[in-house]
């Protein structure tokens, strides 16, 4: 059996790496996800986190989700119900839904950690894009995000649990600073480059000959 990681676009590799740290403590943490706003992704899972944390904690955080609504009647009922929830000023406030983008690497970097809440995703293309620009992440322990994510490059919470989540971002209110430096996130995934993976499926193919 041959397990062939899914790819990124390895030019991302050649440009700088996203730098650390806020312009000042007083801003809030930016965090941005990337993804279709669909039930599956659950989007509405930090919003159930948020609704667990005190006013002043909400106040550090600052969620960016950048994705279109797929022509799916269950997407077009979830998003609904996420743009119901956020009418609630004191959610909505710190919870932004941008619709779709083509810049997804200057959202990376406008980020100071990247979010993923989905609880069933196999390898995250979106997720690898955002360690490779050195960007921390924070995700559910499920699926690829397990392997994807190594120590000291994000941080993980337990899937399907606001509660959870809701612990995980009252840690990074305390401490946004990952343990590991942007080049040290990039170097996790360089060896799921679109590169490093064609010449994976190279090697298999000569191998089957």
């Amino acid at each position: 059996t041959s397990i062939i990681s899914a790819c990124y676009d390895a030019s991302l590799l050649e440009r700088p790496v996203k730098q650390p740290g806020r312009p000042s403590a007083d801003q809030p943490i930016q965090l941005v996800g990337v993804g279709n706003i669909i039930g599956w992704k659950k989007w509405d899972l930090i919003l159930e986190a948020l609704s667990r944390l005190e006013p002043h904690q909400r106040a550090c955080l600052q969620f960016h989700i950048w994705g279109p609504i797929p022509d799916l009647p269950e997407a077009q009922v979830f998003a609904s119900q996420l743009k119901a929830k956020l009418q609630d000023p004191s959610i909505g406030a710190c919870f932004k839904l941008h619709g779709p983008t083509r810049e997804v690497e200057a959202k990376i970097r406008s980020a100071d950690w990247f979010i993923l809440p989905s609880t069933n995703e196999p390898c995250s293309v979106a997720l690898m894009e955002a360690l490779a620009l050195g960007c921390p992440a924070l995700v559910s322990a499920s699926g690829g995000n397990i392997d994807i994510v190594k120590p000291g490059c994000g941080r993980t919470f337990t899937p399907d649990d606001p509660n959870s989540l809701a612990e995980a971002l009252k840690a990074l209110i305390k401490n946004p600073v990952p343990g590991a430096s942007p080049e040290a996130i990039r170097q996790s995934v360089s060896h799921r480059s679109a590169t490093v993976v064609l010449d994976q499926y190279l090697e298999l193919y000569q191998h089957l000959k």
